[in-house]
C-alpha cells in the first residue's frame, strides 16, 4: 500500500470514529433527555403501551356486636358491573338492555360505553337479582368483579352511633369511622395491563397492611336502644317536635347503653338523606338545658355548705327584677326550703342561692362536673357545650345561668354529670367500645371504666338524690312515677334563642328530663331532650313521659325486681339489716387489717367502702363484685392498684 492509499485509510478511519462517537454522544444526550428531563412524559408514553390504571376495590371491614353479641352491622361480598367499550359493538343497544335492570337512563350508560378508556364502571355493588338478569342477557363486554358491601341489618336502629361508609369501605360516621383503623383492612384492586399482543388482562392486587380486619364489641344493648328509639320516635311525633335524643348509662361505670337522636336514618342508604341527619347530635350540638342545671347548683352549695335542704328562701311571689330585667316563675312562691326550690323548679330561689354561691364558684363546681370539656367519648365530632369565663359574668348573667340559661351544654354532659351524681360522686369517662377482638376471637384491646375525677362525697350524692326523689314523688317530675322503684329526676323547660331577633323566642322551648333509678342503688341513668315541642312545651309534660315509658321496660328487662312485690322479697328485704350488719363488721375487721371484703357489694357499695384509701381502682363488668384484687385481709399500700370485677346476679 502506497502512501498516498495508507493517508486515505486513516483519514476514513478516523472519519468514522468521529461519526460514531458523534452518535454515541447523541444517543447519550437524547437518552438524558427522555430518561431526566423529560422522566414523567416517557413514563406516561410507556405505560400506555401496557398499562392502563390501578381500579381500587371496596375491601371486607370488621363486624361489629353490641354487648349480647348481636350484628350491627357487618360485611357482605357483592358484585359490581364494569364494562370494556372497545369489545361492545352496538353500545346503544347493550345500554337499551341495560337501563332498565340498572335503573338509569339509556343515554347515560350508552355514554359511559363510548368512552375511549379500556374500563368503566356501570354500577357498584349491585344486587344479586341485577346479576342474576344481566348475566342471563350474555353481553360480551359486560362482566363483574367482587367486592365488599357494608349492611346494617337493623336498618336505622343505632344508626348515630354505627355511622356508615362510603363507597371505597372508608369509615364516615360513627363508630365506623372513630374505629376505621381497626376495622378496615389492606385496599384490594385491580391492575389493567396489555399482553404482548396488546390484549386488556386485569391482576387483582393488594396493598400492604392488616390482612384480617378486627371486630368492635360494644357496650351499646340492641334491645335498650330499640325501646329508647320507640318511645322518643313517638314522642317527636305526637309533639310535632323538631327533634330528640335520649341517652341510657351505667352510672357506676360511663358504659353507654342506649343513645337515640331524632330524626334518624338508614345507614344502608345513607345517601338519600343529608348531612344535617347524619350528625349524632347527642355529641355535635349543644343546648341550653334549663332546670335541670338546678340539681347542680344544690350540690354546690350543699358541698360549699352555704344552705341546707330545709333552709327557707322568699321567692318573691313569683317575680324579681334584676338591672332592668325581670325573672319569673311559672307558678308564684313565696317561702320555699331549698328542697322546695328544687322539687318545684323555682328559677328566683335558684339565682338568690346562686347569688350567695358566687359565680367563681359557680364555675368551678360546673368545670368539675365536665361542662366545660369534652367527655372523652369514642365518637367522632364531640363539642364541649360554651360557659363563659364568670369574670364576664354580670348580675343578670348570674340569675339566668342559676337555673340554666345563658349556658349551652350537650346531652352527653348532662347524662355524665347527673351519672356522677347517682355514682357517688365519680365523674366517669363515657365510652361505647368494650373490646376489640380479631378474626379467631383473640381480644386485640379491651376498655374498662375510667374515672376521670371526684367531684361529690357520697354523703352529698345521697342528700342531692333525697332531694331528687321528692321532684318525682309530688313535684314537677310527678308523671315520671313508676310504682315499686323510687326515681331520683329533675324537668326542665328552656327557651330558644330566636336567631332573627337574638332574643328568647316565646314559642320554641327544649324540654327535658334527666334521672336515675333504683333511686338509692342505681342500674340506669336516663335523659330524654325534646327539642321545639308543640303541643306541650315542659318537660314535666313532654320528656317525663318519654322518661317514665323507657325506665319501666327497662327494669323489666334488667331483671330488676320492684319492692315489696312478693314474699320473697319482702323476706329479703326483711333480712337486709342483719345482711348489712354482718357485712359492715367483716368490713371493718377487714379495714384494720387491710383490703375490705367486697364480695357480693354492688359497684356503689365497693366503691363506697374504698372511699379515703389512696389506691389506684379498676374495674370490669356490672352487678355484684364477683372478684376482688388484693383479696381480702390484704395489705393496702398507698398508689397501689385494687382489681374490682363484677358480674349480673343470676
Amino acid at each position: 500500500m502506497n502512501d498516498r492509499a495508507a493517508l486515505h485509510f486513516k483519514i476514513r478511519t478516523r472519519m468514522v470514529f468521529v461519526f460514531f462517537i458523534l452518535c454515541f454522544c447523541f444517543i447519550a444526550v437524547r437518552a438524558y433527555h427522555m430518561q431526566v428531563l423529560e422522566r414523567g412524559k416517557s413514563l406516561t408514553v410507556a405505560q400506555n403501551q401496557y398499562y392502563a390504571r390501578r381500579i381500587n376495590l371496596a375491601p371486607p371491614r370488621g363486624t361489629i356486636y353490641d354487648s349480647k353479641a348481636r350484628v350491627l352491622a357487618v360485611s357482605m361480598r357483592v358484585n359490581s358491573l364494569y364494562a370494556q367499550p372497545d369489545k361492545i359493538d352496538n353500545k346503544g343497544a347493550v345500554a337499551a338492555k341495560l337501563a332498565p335492570i340498572l335503573g338509569k337512563d339509556a343515554g347515560e350508560i350508552a355514554g359511559l360505553l363510548s368512552s375511549p378508556k379500556p374500563f368503566v364502571w356501570l354500577q357498584r355493588k349491585i344486587t344479586p337479582l341485577q346479576q342474576e338478569r344481566i348475566e342471563a342477557l350474555h353481553l360480551a363486554g359486560v362482566d363483574f368483579i367482587p367486592e365488599s358491601r357494608r349492611f346494617y341489618p337493623n336498618f336505622d336502629l343505632g344508626s348515630h352511633i354505627i355511622g356508615f361508609v362510603g363507597m371505597d369501605s372508608q369509615g364516615l360516621e360513627g363508630l365506623e369511622g372513630a374505629y376505621e383503623k381497626y376495622l378496615k383492612t389492606a385496599n384490594n384492586y385491580v391492575v389493567l395491563e396489555r399482553d404482548a399482543l396488546g390484549r386488556w388482562i386485569y391482576i387483582p392486587e393488594r396493598e400492604k397492611g392488616m390482612n384480617a380486619p378486627h371486630n368492635l364489641h360494644l357496650t351499646l344493648d340492641l334491645r335498650i336502644q330499640y325501646i329508647a328509639e320507640r318511645e322518643l320516635r313517638r314522642e317527636v311525633i305526637e309533639q310535632k317536635a323538631a327533634g330528640g335524643m335520649a341517652v341510657v348509662m351505667e352510672p357506676a361505670t360511663g358504659k353507654i347503653l342506649a343513645l337515640a337522636v331524632q330524626p334518624s336514618f338508614n345507614p344502608n342508604l345513607f345517601e338519600e338523606y343529608g348531612p344535617a341527619r347524619w350528625r349524632n347530635r347527642a355529641v355535635t350540638d349543644s343546648f341550653e338545658p334549663g332546670s335541670v342545671m338546678k340539681v347542680f347548683l344544690l350540690a354546690a352549695v350543699l358541698k360549699e355548705g352555704i344552705t341546707k335542704e330545709n333552709d327557707v328562701i322568699f321567692c318573691e311571689n313569683g317575680a324579681q327584677t334584676i338591672q332592668g330585667h325581670t325573672i319569673h316563675d311559672v307558678s308564684p312562691h313565696g317561702w320555699l326550703s331549698m328542697r322546695d326550690i328544687i322539687r318545684y323548679s323555682s328559677n328566683i330561689g335558684s339565682y338568690k342561692v346562686g347569688k350567695k354561691l358566687g359565680a367563681e364558684r359557680y364555675y368551678r363546681y360546673l368545670d368539675a362536673f365536665g361542662f366545660t370539656e369534652t367527655t372523652g367519648i369514642d365518637l367522632l365530632g364531640e363539642i364541649a357545650g360554651k360557659i363563659h369565663s364568670p369574670a364576664s359574668w354580670s348580675p343578670v348573667d348570674l340569675a339566668i345561668i342559676s337555673f340554666g340559661q345563658g349556658v349551652s351544654v350537650t346531652s352527653l354532659q348532662l347524662i355524665t354529670a347527673l351519672s356522677c351524681i347517682a355514682n357517688g360522686g365519680n365523674l366517669m369517662k363515657p365510652y361505647l367500645v368494650e373490646r376489640i377482638t380479631d378474626e379467631e376471637g383473640k381480644v386485640v384491646a379491651e376498655f374498662s371504666p375510667q374515672v376521670r375525677r371526684s367531684v361529690l362525697s357520697q354523703e352529698i350524692c345521697r342528700r342531692i338524690t333525697s332531694v331528687m326523689k321528692e321532684v318525682v314523688a309530688s313535684g314537677t317530675g310527678m308523671r315520671g312515677r313508676i310504682p315499686g322503684y323510687e326515681v331520683a329526676g329533675k324537668t326542665a323547660t328552656a327557651q330558644k334563642i330566636d336567631l332573627t331577633t337574638g332574643k328568647y323566642a316565646k314559642d320554641k322551648t327544649v324540654a327535658s328530663f334527666m334521672g336515675f333509678l333504683p333511686a338509692d342503688d342505681p342500674r340506669v341513668a336516663i335523659l330524654v331532650v325534646v327539642d321545639e315541642p308543640r303541643n306541650s312545651p315542659y318537660g314535666g309534660a313532654t320528656a317525663t313521659p318519654v322518661f317514665k315509658r323507657i325506665a319501666e321496660e327497662l327494669m323489666r328487662y334488667m331483671g330488676v325486681p320492684p319492692t315489696g312485690e312478693d314474699f320473697s322479697k319482702k323476706l329479703i328485704l326483711a333480712q337486709l339489716p342483719r345482711i348489712k350488719k354482718q357485712r359492715e363488721s367483716r368490713s371493718k375487721t377487714a379495714s384494720r387489717q387491710g383490703m375490705p371484703d367486697l364480695r357480693g357489694l354492688s359497684m356503689r357499695k365497693a366503691l363506697a367502702q374504698l372511699e379515703g384509701e389512696k389506691v389506684q381502682i379498676r374495674l370490669a363488668g356490672s352487678g355484684l363484685l364477683v372478684n376482688q384484687r388484693p383479696n381480702p385481709g390484704d395489705a393496702l399500700k398507698e398508689g397501689s392498684e385494687v382489681f374490682l370485677r363484677f358480674s349480673p346476679p343470676r
